[in-house]
């Protein structure tokens, strides 16, 4: 049974505003996104010098474009045939055209984004950076969280899918060293759905058996919202 970190979603938006504007238009995309099996990250909003001009004059990343109206704390308004979403920058190929994700959709989710972020308590739009941390930081936070779970016996597994279908281990790191190497480097790692990486109780395993009974890869993105305030200076 997973670890259940949060009662509402309202007192999990209340959290998250107290994280940092990236990290919280990458958890509040993801809630739209993930389904659809679109990456912020790498799809692009493209969009047409003028109206009847066939170049590309602009190509952003889903995920800069939504933080970008976050932070002018403005409302997104796109013109059809103008701009779109594609799998490749600066392309305006109908077979490049991402078809999981309507531009009018996109519109709707930025607009939700910035809406809900500016709500009362409004969240904080400065740029914040991570104070230093050691393991016996991050072991702390985690088990006022975790306190039944056995940090010794997480690990964070990433795996790659080989042309051939064949899925295997790229990486594993106990929980602890795994997010102290992105939080050193003052980033806060945002977990997508998917089955790129998975939680398990033994490195290097990909086995069903191993996988851990009550942590997943995204509840790493509710104990980023728990614990990460108390690092932001």
């Amino acid at each position: 049974m997973n670890t259940r970190l949060f009662t509402s979603y309202s007192e999990k938006l209340l959290a998250l505003k107290n994280t940092r504007v990236d990290f919280a238009v990458q958890v509040l995309l993801g809630e739209h996104l993930d389904a659809l099996g679109v990456n912020p990250f790498t799809h692009y909003l493209n969009t047409l010098a003028a109206a009847a001009d066939p170049l590309v004059g602009s190509s952003t990343t889903l995920f800069e474009e939504a933080l970008a109206w976050v932070e002018k704390q403005q409302l997104p308004h796109y013109t059809q045939g103008v701009s779109n979403i594609f799998s490749k920058r600066y392309s305006f190929a109908d077979e490049d055209r991402v078809k999981a994700l309507e531009l009018i959709t996109f519109e709707r989710i930025v607009t939700h984004i910035v809406t809900r972020l500016a709500e009362k308590p409004a969240m904080d739009l400065s740029e914040r950076s991570i104070m230093h941390l050691d393991a016996e930081d991050i072991h702390a936070a985690l088990k006022v969280h975790l306190p039944e779970v056995d940090l010794e016996k997480v690990y964070v597994t990433g795996f790659i899918t080989h042309d051939s279908g064949e899925r295997v281990v790229s990486s594993s790191e106990p929980l602890v060293d795994y997010l102290l190497g992105h939080l050193r480097n003052n980033e806060i790692p945002y977990h997508a759905k998917g089955d790129h990486q998975g939680i398990y109780m033994v490195a290097y395993s990909g086995e069903e058996r191993h996988l851990h009974p009550r942590l997943a890869p995204t509840q790493l993105n509710d104990l980023l919202i728990r614990i990460v305030p108390d690092f932001l200076g």
